[in-house]
């Protein structure tokens, strides 16, 4: 699925899931059900790729606000 947003959404998109990935940092670190565990770092992988996906976008300047 593509998503065609501004420069300006996809930096404040980007900030949004890297507050999220902090909050989720500790969540994995406070869980005790491994299989749960499993889940949340799936979620922070894709988050991780994500933000990464935003940052690259951002250096580039691929989109116009």
């Amino acid at each position: 699925m593509l998503i065609d947003i501004s420069q300006k959404e996809a930096t404040t998109v980007r900030r949004a899931l890297e507050s999220y990935l902090s909050e989720l940092r500790h969540e994995i670190v406070k869980t005790e059900q491994h299989d749960w565990k499993v889940g949340l770092h799936e979620e922070e992988e894709i988050l991780k790729r994500l933000i990464g996906d935003l940052s690259e976008d951002e250096t580039s300047g691929s989109e116009g606000c």
